[in-house]
């Protein structure tokens, strides 16, 4: 962001906040909002925003065939070919649409009617601010920096309790990690030493932690945590490179989720969660993809760049394909997982489903 971008995207949070906290009383029954916190599987358009660097250029989803699916066939910044699980777990919850991307209020031209929250996702971001020294992507601990410039606008007009309440009745979804996995995957095929943790999985999930420690302190309680999915089965490594090695990390990160919440839950009062396994909800379907109704679950459906002014157009049965592009889902793929996550069988979540989180006190 431009200096001062900060600054103007808090005005437009007050704007936009403050324009309709007149909430409908559908709201004031189902969570007031979201929050949203994560990588490209959750992003709505915050890397539209970044400014390249030396360094390297954002990673951006905002050109066709992006968003082929979405209203109006439009390239939000999403990276799928139209809605992805942020949506659809909002949707879930009686909202029309994953909250907005934080960096696009200082570009807004208008208000919305109702406040849902706030999307803080960044594709590309890891959970340790090294994964993203490159500054094109917004790691977790900035994306809490920029939550706690949004409630600094939020109590300064609802006032703190009002502040409080609204929070803690809020959903925090997380999904986070894989990025972090594949430096922690290269660094280790690399041969290189890890005097400062860089290698270590347990390292990473105790900076997870910190972070959900952190927004917890600033009014938190319920934490929606999708785990990392099975990275190694992608297409961009399952071409290249045996996957297993990093699936294997993935595993050990996702193992270690389950404690890292358990202990929070024990040690900060009222702290609430439901763990996702977005890792073995994807292997359930590669397993029988026939049973999902999908036919393809190796290939991307749209290739290359997937980018209309360079790549060969995106498969024309997008919604029998797993993944959309060389990392992502599809529309299709985000919707089935947001559902199992929200209220599917037992096994894909723990300890509740997301719907006895939001709804539970």
């Amino acid at each position: 962001m431009k200096k001062g971008g900060t600054t103007l995207i808090a005005l437009h949070v007050v704007t936009i906040l403050f324009g309709a906290l007149a909430i409908s009383k559908a709201q004031q029954q189902a969570p007031p909002a979201i929050f949203v916190f994560g990588d490209g599987a959750l992003d709505v358009g915050n890397n539209n925003y970044l400014e390249p660097t030396e360094a390297s250029d954002p990673i951006r989803a905002n050109h066709s065939y992006y968003g082929i699916d979405f209203p109006n066939s439009k390239a939000t910044g999403r990276f799928s070919n139209g809605y992805n699980m942020a949506d659809f777990i909002a949707k879930t919850m009686g909202f029309k649409i994953s909250p907005p991307a934080y960096l696009s209020l200082a570009h807004a031209t208008r208000s919305v009617n109702v406040f849902t929250g706030m999307n803080y996702a960044s594709a590309g971001a890891g959970i340790w601010n090294i994964t993203n020294d490159d500054g094109v992507s917004i790691h977790l601990l900035k994306q809490v920096d920029y939550f706690a410039a949004t409630i600094a606008k939020m109590e300064s007009k609802l006032g703190r309790n009002n502040l409080r309440k609204l929070l803690s009745k809020s959903l925090f979804l997380l999904s986070i990690g894989t990025i972090d996995l594949f430096r922690i995957w290269d660094l280790q095929e690399s041969g290189v030493s890890d005097d400062n943790h860089q290698t270590d999985v347990n390292h990473l999930i105790t900076s997870y932690g910190t972070a959900i420690e952190a927004l917890y302190s600033m009014g938190a309680r319920k934490f929606a945590v999708i785990n990392a999915p099975p990275v190694g089965s992608t297409p961009e490594v399952a071409q290249h490179f045996n996957g297993d090695t990093l699936n294997k990390l993935a595993v050990e990160f996702n193992n270690g989720l389950k404690p890292l919440l358990a202990g929070l839950r024990f040690k900060l009062g009222g702290l609430r969660y439901s763990i996702a396994d977005f890792y073995g909800f994807s292997n359930a379907t590669f397993t029988n993809p026939s049973a999902a109704g999908f036919v393809n679950i190796n290939s991307a459906c749209c290739n290359g760049h997937c980018d209309a002014r360079v790549g060969p157009p995106p498969c024309k049965n997008r919604k029998q394909y797993w993944f959309w592009d060389q990392s992502f889902t599809t529309e299709q793929a985000a919707k089935l997982a947001a559902a199992a996550f929200y209220n599917g069988p037992v096994k894909f979540t723990l300890p509740v489903n997301f719907k006895k989180l939001v709804y539970g006190k």
